[in-house]
């Protein structure tokens, strides 16, 4: 028994969550789970990194450096990115690390700030998946498995990422950052997740850095001009995707625009380029031509004029280059009517 004790005890310290309920935004209570007994003035810290190959379980979260963010995945489904700072420690006897923070304010019943989050409840037991191909998979488990309580009669092994990849379930959600191997997971200090590299690379980037531009209710575009940057937004608020593009750090100027034209194949009137799955938000006036969302450019069709891996940097005369995955996706994304906004 005393090894079974160890093993509860090491399944929890993750995320110690005991009687717990949502905050009203993320109605449905959490499954209570018997947290173990804290060692006096004991330190509780959290990575803030998903590695290639890692599996955040349901009912377990990762933390930024300073505790103050945390990504949890809870039991309903839902992944969620809490800014737990400022709340009230009522009950807690005593000073507390801000990593620990979280676990007592919802015992004491009030809730951290949600500040992103997947929409996915309804699912018990998913499980992210940091694969090794680079993107970030929220998925069922392969299999039920009871919760590790006390009164649990026999140990169950935990799924573990091999588990997932060798019986697929259904995809919840994804960070859709397929074909970057080595890319992972951060919960960063400045109230953002990312997936990206070592190296300061970002494939996908959610949390206070996702703009709000006023238009709930309906699906949009967003173009950060300065960091080039896009985010695909839902009508209900969700993030579909954000990723790195290459546009004019000058041009167009910063405003409400909307999707006018597509096109499958287009070239440039001035250079000897052509470009794929154009999607044009900006009609060009007084000698300029239309702006558009596009394929990275190739010289006759074959060779490409910049790399992936320089998107992210204003290197466009005018129009916006993507991944040529990305420019697929958003070709279908976005019908003609769409909104766009750019912001600087």
């Amino acid at each position: 028994m005393a090894g079974f004790a160890g093993l509860v005890a090491l399944a929890l310290a993750v995320s110690p969550l005991a009687g717990i309920a949502h905050a009203a935004a993320y109605s449905s209570v959490v499954e209570p789970v018997l947290a173990p007994a804290a060692e006096s003035g004991a330190e509780h810290t959290v990575k803030s990194t998903l590695m290639p190959g890692e599996t955040l379980r349901a009912g377990e979260s990762i933390s930024s450096a300073s505790g103050r963010y945390r990504l949890m995945l809870h039991r309903n489904g839902n992944l969620v990115l809490y800014d737990i700072a400022g709340g009230s420690t009522a009950g807690a006897g005593g000073p507390v690390a801000a990593s620990a923070w979280f676990d007592i304010t919802l015992t004491h019943g009030s809730a951290p700030t949600a500040l992103w989050d997947t929409r996915t409840t309804g699912t018990e037991d998913a499980a992210l998946v940091m694969r090794d191909d680079g993107d970030l998979v929220l998925q069922a488990a392969a299999s039920p498995r009871p919760s590790v309580t006390a009164a649990t009669a026999t140990i169950v092994e935990p799924v573990t990422a091999d588990d997932l990849r060798a019986a697929p379930a259904p995809v919840l959600w994804h960070s859709r950052t397929t074909e970057r191997a080595g890319a992972y997971l951060t919960v960063h200090d400045h109230g953002t997740v990312t997936v990206g590299y070592s190296d300061g690379r970002v494939l996908w980037t959610a949390g206070t850095s996702t703009p709000d531009v006023g238009l709930g209710g309906t699906r949009h575009v967003i173009y950060d001009r300065t960091a080039q940057r896009v985010w695909l937004v839902e009508a209900d608020g969700s993030l579909y995707d954000t990723y790195p593009v290459s546009g004019r750090a000058t041009f167009p100027r910063p405003g409400s625009y909307e999707v006018f034209s597509k096109s499958r194949w287009s070239s440039s009137p001035k250079t000897p380029v052509t470009m794929e799955h154009m999607v044009r938000f900006v009609k060009g006036t007084a000698g300029l031509l239309d702006v558009g969302f596009h394929s990275i450019p190739r010289t006759y069709g074959i060779h490409p004029i910049q790399s992936v891996d320089e998107l992210g940097q204003p290197r466009s005369a005018g129009c916006v280059r993507q991944d040529d995955a990305k420019a697929v996706q958003l070709y279908d994304w976005a019908p003609i009517g769409t909104p766009v906004v750019v912001i600087v």
